[in-house]
Protein backbone atom coordinates (compact mmCIF):
# COMPACT_ATOMS: atom_id res chain seq x y z
CA UNK A 1 0.00 0.00 0.00
CA UNK A 2 1.50 3.33 -1.03
CA UNK A 3 0.74 6.93 -1.92
CA UNK A 4 2.67 9.20 -4.27
CA UNK A 5 2.72 12.96 -3.68
CA UNK A 6 4.05 15.07 -6.56
CA UNK A 7 4.14 18.85 -6.98
CA UNK A 8 4.82 21.09 -9.96
CA UNK A 9 4.18 18.62 -12.76
CA UNK A 10 3.50 21.51 -15.19
CA UNK A 11 2.31 18.92 -17.68
CA UNK A 12 1.42 21.53 -20.30
CA UNK A 13 5.07 22.56 -20.46
CA UNK A 14 6.30 18.96 -20.55
CA UNK A 15 3.97 17.97 -23.36
CA UNK A 16 4.98 21.07 -25.32
CA UNK A 17 8.57 19.84 -24.95
CA UNK A 18 7.56 16.40 -26.23
CA UNK A 19 8.21 14.65 -22.92
CA UNK A 20 5.96 12.74 -20.53
CA UNK A 21 7.71 12.68 -17.14
CA UNK A 22 5.41 10.00 -15.74
CA UNK A 23 6.67 7.57 -18.37
CA UNK A 24 9.93 7.46 -16.39
CA UNK A 25 8.22 5.62 -13.53
CA UNK A 26 7.76 1.83 -13.57
CA UNK A 27 4.23 0.80 -14.50
CA UNK A 28 3.95 -1.57 -11.56
CA UNK A 29 4.42 1.40 -9.21
CA UNK A 30 1.07 2.81 -10.34
CA UNK A 31 -0.58 -0.57 -9.79
CA UNK A 32 0.32 -0.47 -6.08
CA UNK A 33 -0.74 3.14 -5.48
CA UNK A 34 -3.75 3.75 -3.26
CA UNK A 35 -3.59 7.37 -4.31
CA UNK A 36 -1.75 10.02 -6.32
CA UNK A 37 -1.81 13.49 -4.77
CA UNK A 38 -0.76 16.34 -7.05
CA UNK A 39 0.36 19.11 -4.69
CA UNK A 40 -0.23 22.00 -7.05
CA UNK A 41 0.74 23.26 -10.50
CA UNK A 42 -0.66 20.53 -12.70
CA UNK A 43 -0.97 23.06 -15.53
CA UNK A 44 -1.86 26.64 -16.41
CA UNK A 45 -5.33 27.49 -17.75
CA UNK A 46 -7.16 24.69 -15.91
CA UNK A 47 -10.54 25.36 -17.49
CA UNK A 48 -9.11 24.20 -20.80
CA UNK A 49 -6.19 21.98 -19.81
CA UNK A 50 -7.14 20.18 -16.61
CA UNK A 51 -9.46 17.69 -18.36
CA UNK A 52 -6.73 16.62 -20.77
CA UNK A 53 -4.09 16.38 -18.05
CA UNK A 54 -6.36 14.40 -15.73
CA UNK A 55 -6.93 11.98 -18.60
CA UNK A 56 -3.17 11.67 -19.02
CA UNK A 57 -2.82 10.84 -15.32
CA UNK A 58 -5.72 8.41 -15.67
CA UNK A 59 -3.79 6.50 -18.33
CA UNK A 60 -1.49 5.43 -15.48
CA UNK A 61 -3.96 4.76 -12.66
CA UNK A 62 -7.74 4.89 -12.21
CA UNK A 63 -9.05 8.47 -11.95
CA UNK A 64 -10.72 7.68 -8.64
CA UNK A 65 -7.25 7.45 -7.10
CA UNK A 66 -6.21 10.89 -8.39
CA UNK A 67 -6.43 13.86 -5.99
CA UNK A 68 -5.66 17.40 -7.17
CA UNK A 69 -4.66 20.27 -4.88
CA UNK A 70 -4.32 23.56 -6.79
CA UNK A 71 -1.10 25.56 -6.81
CA UNK A 72 -0.70 29.14 -7.98
CA UNK A 73 -0.41 28.09 -11.64
CA UNK A 74 -3.69 26.19 -11.45
CA UNK A 75 -5.43 29.55 -11.09
CA UNK A 76 -3.71 31.14 -14.13
CA UNK A 77 -6.25 32.25 -16.75
CA UNK A 78 -8.84 31.36 -14.13
CA UNK A 79 -10.41 32.85 -11.01
CA UNK A 80 -8.96 32.69 -7.53
CA UNK A 81 -12.52 32.25 -6.28
CA UNK A 82 -13.37 29.78 -9.06
CA UNK A 83 -12.72 26.54 -7.20
CA UNK A 84 -16.27 25.37 -7.90
CA UNK A 85 -15.24 25.08 -11.56
CA UNK A 86 -12.12 23.10 -10.65
CA UNK A 87 -14.18 20.81 -8.43
CA UNK A 88 -16.60 20.21 -11.31
CA UNK A 89 -13.79 19.40 -13.75
CA UNK A 90 -12.37 16.83 -11.34
CA UNK A 91 -15.79 15.28 -10.78
CA UNK A 92 -16.49 15.08 -14.51
CA UNK A 93 -13.20 13.24 -15.03
CA UNK A 94 -13.74 10.95 -12.04
CA UNK A 95 -10.93 12.52 -9.98
CA UNK A 96 -11.03 14.37 -6.64
CA UNK A 97 -10.45 18.06 -5.88
CA UNK A 98 -8.60 18.97 -2.70
CA UNK A 99 -8.70 22.23 -0.79
CA UNK A 100 -8.68 22.35 2.99
CA UNK A 101 -9.27 18.62 2.70
CA UNK A 102 -8.56 15.76 5.08
CA UNK A 103 -7.89 12.55 3.19
CA UNK A 104 -7.10 9.10 4.62
CA UNK A 105 -5.17 6.78 2.30
CA UNK A 106 -3.37 3.60 3.33
CA UNK A 107 -4.29 4.41 6.94
CA UNK A 108 -2.40 7.73 6.76
CA UNK A 109 -4.10 11.09 7.28
CA UNK A 110 -3.25 13.73 4.67
CA UNK A 111 -4.11 17.36 5.44
CA UNK A 112 -4.11 19.29 2.18
CA UNK A 113 -4.28 23.04 1.50
CA UNK A 114 -2.61 25.34 -1.04
CA UNK A 115 -1.34 27.59 1.81
CA UNK A 116 -0.04 30.69 -0.06
CA UNK A 117 2.02 33.00 2.21
CA UNK A 118 1.71 35.97 4.56
CA UNK A 119 4.71 37.82 2.99
CA UNK A 120 6.26 38.14 6.47
CA UNK A 121 9.32 35.99 5.78
CA UNK A 122 11.77 38.91 5.79
CA UNK A 123 9.95 40.97 8.42
CA UNK A 124 8.39 43.61 6.15
CA UNK A 125 5.14 42.26 4.66
CA UNK A 126 4.13 45.55 3.05
CA UNK A 127 7.40 45.79 1.12
CA UNK A 128 7.27 42.09 0.23
CA UNK A 129 3.76 42.54 -1.17
CA UNK A 130 4.86 45.44 -3.37
CA UNK A 131 7.78 43.39 -4.70
CA UNK A 132 5.56 40.35 -5.30
CA UNK A 133 2.92 42.36 -7.12
CA UNK A 134 5.58 43.61 -9.54
CA UNK A 135 7.60 40.40 -9.82
CA UNK A 136 5.18 37.45 -9.59
CA UNK A 137 3.09 36.42 -12.58
CA UNK A 138 0.36 35.39 -10.13
CA UNK A 139 -0.77 39.00 -9.83
CA UNK A 140 -1.06 39.44 -13.60
CA UNK A 141 -2.49 36.04 -14.55
CA UNK A 142 -5.12 35.37 -11.86
CA UNK A 143 -8.38 37.25 -11.46
CA UNK A 144 -10.92 37.57 -8.67
CA UNK A 145 -14.65 38.19 -8.60
CA UNK A 146 -17.50 37.55 -10.99
CA UNK A 147 -18.70 40.16 -13.48
CA UNK A 148 -16.25 43.05 -13.14
CA UNK A 149 -13.35 40.78 -12.20
CA UNK A 150 -10.02 42.31 -11.29
CA UNK A 151 -6.48 41.06 -11.05
CA UNK A 152 -5.69 39.61 -7.66
CA UNK A 153 -3.46 41.45 -5.22
CA UNK A 154 -1.04 40.10 -2.59
CA UNK A 155 -3.52 41.12 0.09
CA UNK A 156 -5.98 38.63 -1.41
CA UNK A 157 -3.62 35.67 -1.23
CA UNK A 158 -2.46 36.71 2.26
CA UNK A 159 -6.07 36.45 3.44
CA UNK A 160 -6.31 32.96 1.94
CA UNK A 161 -3.05 32.03 3.67
CA UNK A 162 -4.53 33.06 7.03
CA UNK A 163 -7.60 30.92 6.34
CA UNK A 164 -5.59 27.88 5.24
CA UNK A 165 -3.22 28.25 8.18
CA UNK A 166 -6.12 28.42 10.64
CA UNK A 167 -7.62 25.29 9.09
CA UNK A 168 -4.32 23.40 9.32
CA UNK A 169 -3.85 24.43 12.95
CA UNK A 170 -7.34 23.19 13.82
CA UNK A 171 -6.96 19.88 11.99
CA UNK A 172 -3.50 19.19 13.41
CA UNK A 173 -4.94 19.72 16.89
CA UNK A 174 -7.41 16.88 16.28
CA UNK A 175 -6.11 13.45 17.39
CA UNK A 176 -5.72 10.77 14.74
CA UNK A 177 -4.96 7.10 15.34
CA UNK A 178 -2.23 6.88 12.74
CA UNK A 179 0.36 8.86 10.84
CA UNK A 180 -0.27 12.42 9.64
CA UNK A 181 1.25 14.10 6.59
CA UNK A 182 0.60 17.72 5.66
CA UNK A 183 0.57 18.53 1.94
CA UNK A 184 0.78 22.14 0.75
CA UNK A 185 1.87 23.83 -2.43
CA UNK A 186 3.76 26.66 -0.75
CA UNK A 187 6.79 26.14 1.47
CA UNK A 188 6.25 26.17 5.27
CA UNK A 189 9.89 26.63 6.30
CA UNK A 190 12.03 29.80 5.97
CA UNK A 191 15.25 27.86 5.30
CA UNK A 192 13.85 25.51 2.66
CA UNK A 193 13.15 28.00 -0.11
CA UNK A 194 16.35 26.93 -1.89
CA UNK A 195 19.92 28.10 -2.34
CA UNK A 196 19.01 30.87 -4.78
CA UNK A 197 17.52 33.50 -2.46
CA UNK A 198 15.78 36.63 -3.70
CA UNK A 199 13.45 39.41 -2.64
CA UNK A 200 10.58 37.25 -3.92
CA UNK A 201 11.17 34.59 -1.25
CA UNK A 202 8.23 35.84 0.89
CA UNK A 203 5.94 34.83 -2.00
CA UNK A 204 7.31 31.28 -1.90
CA UNK A 205 7.48 30.46 1.81
CA UNK A 206 5.87 31.26 5.14
CA UNK A 207 7.38 30.62 8.54
CA UNK A 208 5.25 27.85 10.00
CA UNK A 209 8.03 26.51 12.21
CA UNK A 210 6.08 27.13 15.45
CA UNK A 211 3.18 25.08 14.10
CA UNK A 212 5.45 22.26 12.92
CA UNK A 213 7.32 22.19 16.23
CA UNK A 214 4.08 22.13 18.22
CA UNK A 215 2.05 19.68 16.12
CA UNK A 216 4.90 17.41 14.93
CA UNK A 217 3.19 15.76 11.95
CA UNK A 218 5.16 12.83 10.54
CA UNK A 219 5.94 14.76 7.36
CA UNK A 220 5.16 18.00 5.56
CA UNK A 221 5.46 17.76 1.78
CA UNK A 222 5.38 20.87 -0.39
CA UNK A 223 6.22 22.22 -3.84
CA UNK A 224 6.30 25.64 -5.55
CA UNK A 225 10.04 26.30 -5.26
CA UNK A 226 11.32 23.65 -7.72
CA UNK A 227 14.24 22.96 -5.39
CA UNK A 228 14.61 19.32 -4.21
CA UNK A 229 15.54 20.07 -0.64
CA UNK A 230 14.51 18.73 2.75
CA UNK A 231 15.10 18.93 6.47
CA UNK A 232 13.94 17.73 9.87
CA UNK A 233 12.08 19.81 12.46
CA UNK A 234 11.95 17.76 15.64
CA UNK A 235 10.63 14.46 14.28
CA UNK A 236 8.89 16.01 11.25
CA UNK A 237 10.37 15.50 7.80
CA UNK A 238 9.86 18.65 5.70
CA UNK A 239 10.50 17.90 2.04
CA UNK A 240 10.06 19.54 -1.33
CA UNK A 241 8.50 17.16 -3.87
CA UNK A 242 8.60 19.38 -6.97
CA UNK A 243 9.30 18.05 -10.43
CA UNK A 244 9.68 21.42 -12.16
CA UNK A 245 9.88 22.60 -15.75
CA UNK A 246 11.35 20.30 -18.42
CA UNK A 247 14.33 22.58 -19.02
CA UNK A 248 15.24 22.17 -15.35
CA UNK A 249 15.26 18.35 -15.42
CA UNK A 250 17.84 16.34 -17.34
CA UNK A 251 16.61 13.32 -19.25
CA UNK A 252 16.85 10.34 -16.93
CA UNK A 253 16.44 12.45 -13.78
CA UNK A 254 12.63 12.50 -13.83
CA UNK A 255 12.05 9.33 -11.80
CA UNK A 256 14.33 10.39 -8.96
CA UNK A 257 12.44 13.64 -8.51
CA UNK A 258 9.00 12.08 -8.86
CA UNK A 259 9.79 9.40 -6.28
CA UNK A 260 10.70 11.91 -3.55
CA UNK A 261 7.07 11.90 -2.48
CA UNK A 262 6.55 8.13 -2.43
CA UNK A 263 5.08 6.96 0.88
CA UNK A 264 4.75 3.29 1.72
CA UNK A 265 2.89 1.81 4.66
CA UNK A 266 4.37 -1.36 6.08
CA UNK A 267 3.34 -3.60 8.96
CA UNK A 268 5.90 -4.83 11.49
CA UNK A 269 4.69 -7.34 14.11
CA UNK A 270 1.16 -6.01 13.77
CA UNK A 271 2.19 -2.38 14.14
CA UNK A 272 1.77 0.13 11.36
CA UNK A 273 4.87 1.90 10.16
CA UNK A 274 5.40 4.46 7.45
CA UNK A 275 8.30 4.80 5.06
CA UNK A 276 8.96 8.01 3.18
CA UNK A 277 11.45 7.29 0.43
CA UNK A 278 15.06 8.35 0.97
CA UNK A 279 14.74 10.45 4.11
CA UNK A 280 18.34 11.39 4.81
CA UNK A 281 18.21 14.31 7.21
CA UNK A 282 19.40 13.92 10.80
CA UNK A 283 16.35 13.21 13.02
CA UNK A 284 18.16 14.55 16.08
CA UNK A 285 18.23 18.09 14.67
CA UNK A 286 15.93 20.54 16.41
CA UNK A 287 15.72 22.68 13.30
CA UNK A 288 15.72 21.72 9.65
CA UNK A 289 19.04 20.78 8.09
CA UNK A 290 19.33 21.52 4.39
CA UNK A 291 19.84 18.31 2.45
CA UNK A 292 19.69 18.88 -1.32
CA UNK A 293 19.48 15.54 -3.10
CA UNK A 294 20.53 16.99 -6.45
CA UNK A 295 22.36 20.25 -7.25
CA UNK A 296 20.20 23.31 -6.74
CA UNK A 297 18.79 24.81 -9.90
CA UNK A 298 19.44 28.36 -11.09
CA UNK A 299 16.57 30.83 -11.05
CA UNK A 300 13.90 30.21 -13.70
CA UNK A 301 14.60 32.23 -16.86
CA UNK A 302 12.50 35.20 -15.82
CA UNK A 303 9.52 33.05 -14.85
CA UNK A 304 7.86 32.63 -11.52
CA UNK A 305 7.48 29.06 -10.38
Amino acid sequence: MSVLVIADLHLDRWLQAGRDPLAALPRDLFDELDGLIVAGDLTNNPGVRWPRMIRLLASYLPPGRIHLLPGNHDYYDCMLDGEDRLTTICAEEGAHFLQKSELVLSGIRFLCATLWTDFALKGDPARAMRIAERGMNDYACIRLGAGDARQIRPEDTALIHADHRTWLEARLAQPFAGRTIVVTHHCPHPDLVGAWRSELDPAYAANLLPLIERAQPDAWLFGHTHHPIEGIVGRTLVRNVSLGYPYQVSRGAEAGLLMRGLIRRTDHAGQQAMQVRAARADPAAARAILKPSVPDLPPDDGETR
